[in-house]
Protein backbone atom coordinates (compact mmCIF):
# COMPACT_ATOMS: atom_id res chain seq x y z
CA UNK A 1 0.00 0.00 0.00
CA UNK A 2 1.38 3.64 -0.63
CA UNK A 3 2.10 5.50 1.88
CA UNK A 4 0.45 8.39 1.09
CA UNK A 5 -2.63 6.95 1.04
CA UNK A 6 -2.44 6.78 4.94
CA UNK A 7 -2.03 10.06 5.07
CA UNK A 8 -4.48 10.68 2.93
CA UNK A 9 -7.02 8.38 4.46
CA UNK A 10 -6.03 10.24 7.76
CA UNK A 11 -7.04 14.00 6.26
CA UNK A 12 -10.61 12.15 4.84
CA UNK A 13 -10.76 11.10 8.22
CA UNK A 14 -9.85 14.19 9.52
CA UNK A 15 -12.70 15.70 6.72
CA UNK A 16 -15.37 13.74 7.45
CA UNK A 17 -15.27 14.25 11.08
CA UNK A 18 -15.67 17.44 11.29
CA UNK A 19 -18.40 17.60 8.76
CA UNK A 20 -19.93 15.62 11.42
CA UNK A 21 -19.51 17.90 13.83
CA UNK A 22 -20.73 20.93 12.03
CA UNK A 23 -23.67 18.50 11.43
CA UNK A 24 -24.33 17.65 14.93
CA UNK A 25 -24.47 21.18 15.82
CA UNK A 26 -26.41 22.22 12.69
CA UNK A 27 -29.10 19.25 13.96
CA UNK A 28 -28.49 20.48 17.38
CA UNK A 29 -29.59 24.02 17.22
CA UNK A 30 -32.32 22.62 14.25
CA UNK A 31 -33.75 21.04 17.53
CA UNK A 32 -33.43 23.39 19.73
CA UNK A 33 -35.35 25.99 18.00
CA UNK A 34 -37.94 23.03 16.94
CA UNK A 35 -38.10 22.53 20.82
CA UNK A 36 -38.38 26.15 21.55
CA UNK A 37 -41.19 26.52 18.81
CA UNK A 38 -43.11 23.27 20.61
CA UNK A 39 -42.88 25.65 24.11
CA UNK A 40 -44.77 28.10 22.40
CA UNK A 41 -47.17 26.01 20.89
CA UNK A 42 -47.77 24.47 23.89
CA UNK A 43 -47.29 26.92 26.55
CA UNK A 44 -47.80 26.33 29.86
CA UNK A 45 -51.00 24.88 30.80
CA UNK A 46 -51.30 23.26 34.53
CA UNK A 47 -53.44 20.12 33.09
CA UNK A 48 -56.61 18.83 34.49
CA UNK A 49 -58.74 19.91 31.19
CA UNK A 50 -58.39 18.90 27.58
CA UNK A 51 -59.53 21.20 25.34
CA UNK A 52 -62.25 19.79 22.49
CA UNK A 53 -62.82 21.76 19.48
CA UNK A 54 -65.67 21.85 17.53
CA UNK A 55 -67.21 23.22 14.26
CA UNK A 56 -70.30 24.97 13.57
CA UNK A 57 -71.18 24.57 9.59
CA UNK A 58 -73.63 26.26 7.84
CA UNK A 59 -74.87 27.08 3.93
CA UNK A 60 -77.70 28.65 1.95
CA UNK A 61 -77.83 31.50 4.54
CA UNK A 62 -78.18 29.12 7.27
CA UNK A 63 -80.92 27.43 6.01
CA UNK A 64 -78.77 24.01 6.72
CA UNK A 65 -76.37 23.98 9.84
CA UNK A 66 -74.30 21.61 11.87
CA UNK A 67 -72.11 21.45 14.61
CA UNK A 68 -69.91 18.31 14.73
CA UNK A 69 -67.21 17.78 17.10
CA UNK A 70 -63.25 18.37 16.04
CA UNK A 71 -59.75 17.65 17.46
CA UNK A 72 -59.04 17.38 21.10
CA UNK A 73 -55.74 19.44 22.48
CA UNK A 74 -53.92 18.76 26.09
CA UNK A 75 -53.33 22.57 26.42
CA UNK A 76 -55.52 25.73 26.30
CA UNK A 77 -52.76 27.25 24.07
CA UNK A 78 -52.77 24.34 21.03
CA UNK A 79 -56.68 25.18 20.91
CA UNK A 80 -56.40 28.59 20.92
CA UNK A 81 -53.69 28.55 17.98
CA UNK A 82 -55.82 25.80 15.90
CA UNK A 83 -58.95 28.56 16.37
CA UNK A 84 -57.04 31.16 15.34
CA UNK A 85 -55.92 28.98 12.10
CA UNK A 86 -58.91 27.86 11.26
CA UNK A 87 -61.42 30.37 11.83
CA UNK A 88 -58.34 32.82 9.74
CA UNK A 89 -58.56 30.36 6.68
CA UNK A 90 -62.87 30.05 6.87
CA UNK A 91 -62.50 33.59 6.52
CA UNK A 92 -60.19 33.73 3.76
CA UNK A 93 -62.05 31.25 2.06
CA UNK A 94 -65.27 33.95 2.15
CA UNK A 95 -62.87 36.37 0.95
CA UNK A 96 -62.21 34.20 -1.68
CA UNK A 97 -65.37 33.48 -3.13
CA UNK A 98 -66.63 37.30 -2.68
CA UNK A 99 -63.48 38.49 -4.39
CA UNK A 100 -63.04 40.57 -1.69
CA UNK A 101 -59.81 41.94 0.25
CA UNK A 102 -58.86 41.36 4.03
CA UNK A 103 -59.02 45.16 4.39
CA UNK A 104 -62.79 45.07 2.84
CA UNK A 105 -63.91 43.37 5.62
CA UNK A 106 -61.65 43.66 8.44
CA UNK A 107 -60.61 46.74 10.54
CA UNK A 108 -58.10 47.20 13.50
CA UNK A 109 -60.66 49.48 15.22
CA UNK A 110 -64.06 50.15 15.96
CA UNK A 111 -66.96 47.00 17.49
CA UNK A 112 -65.90 44.52 15.76
CA UNK A 113 -62.25 45.65 15.72
CA UNK A 114 -59.71 42.16 15.14
CA UNK A 115 -55.95 42.62 16.32
CA UNK A 116 -53.88 41.95 14.81
CA UNK A 117 -55.80 42.60 11.67
CA UNK A 118 -53.74 39.93 9.66
CA UNK A 119 -54.50 36.74 8.38
CA UNK A 120 -53.11 33.71 10.67
CA UNK A 121 -49.35 33.36 10.50
CA UNK A 122 -47.81 30.94 12.42
CA UNK A 123 -44.65 32.65 13.37
CA UNK A 124 -46.27 35.90 14.31
CA UNK A 125 -49.02 34.09 16.06
CA UNK A 126 -46.74 31.80 17.79
CA UNK A 127 -45.26 34.88 19.57
CA UNK A 128 -48.73 36.44 20.53
CA UNK A 129 -49.82 36.55 24.31
CA UNK A 130 -52.35 34.16 25.40
CA UNK A 131 -55.53 36.72 25.57
CA UNK A 132 -54.49 38.45 22.21
CA UNK A 133 -54.68 35.09 20.87
CA UNK A 134 -57.73 33.88 22.02
CA UNK A 135 -59.51 37.33 20.99
CA UNK A 136 -58.56 36.74 17.32
CA UNK A 137 -59.30 33.58 17.01
CA UNK A 138 -63.00 34.22 18.42
CA UNK A 139 -62.72 37.81 16.41
CA UNK A 140 -62.04 36.27 13.17
CA UNK A 141 -64.77 33.68 13.24
CA UNK A 142 -67.09 36.23 14.09
CA UNK A 143 -66.58 38.53 11.25
CA UNK A 144 -68.53 35.63 9.55
CA UNK A 145 -71.38 36.75 11.14
CA UNK A 146 -71.08 40.28 10.88
CA UNK A 147 -70.48 40.11 7.07
CA UNK A 148 -73.28 37.58 7.00
CA UNK A 149 -71.59 35.23 4.99
CA UNK A 150 -73.73 32.62 3.26
CA UNK A 151 -72.06 29.77 4.03
CA UNK A 152 -68.54 29.21 6.38
CA UNK A 153 -67.16 27.24 9.06
CA UNK A 154 -66.68 28.77 12.58
CA UNK A 155 -64.49 26.80 14.85
CA UNK A 156 -64.77 27.25 19.12
CA UNK A 157 -63.25 25.26 21.76
CA UNK A 158 -64.23 24.38 25.41
CA UNK A 159 -62.96 23.22 28.27
CA UNK A 160 -63.38 19.66 29.17
CA UNK A 161 -62.30 18.73 33.53
CA UNK A 162 -60.28 15.52 33.34
CA UNK A 163 -61.55 14.41 36.27
CA UNK A 164 -60.05 11.07 36.98
CA UNK A 165 -59.89 8.49 39.19
CA UNK A 166 -56.98 8.25 41.57
CA UNK A 167 -54.96 5.28 42.27
CA UNK A 168 -56.02 5.16 45.82
CA UNK A 169 -59.39 5.54 45.35
CA UNK A 170 -58.99 2.80 42.70
CA UNK A 171 -57.44 0.14 45.63
CA UNK A 172 -60.42 1.07 47.86
CA UNK A 173 -62.93 0.33 45.09
CA UNK A 174 -61.21 -2.89 44.50
CA UNK A 175 -60.47 -4.29 47.92
CA UNK A 176 -63.89 -3.46 49.02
Amino acid sequence: QDPGSKANFGAESLAASAAMTVLKRTCSADLSVRDAKIRKIMGCDQGGHMYECSRYVWWDKRAHAFSEPDRKFSSKRMAMLYLAKMNSASLEDFLKETGKQWADVCSDTGVYALSPNVPFDFDEFLELPDEVLEDYGKEVGNTLNVRKAPRGTIYRYQAVALATTEVQELCQILES
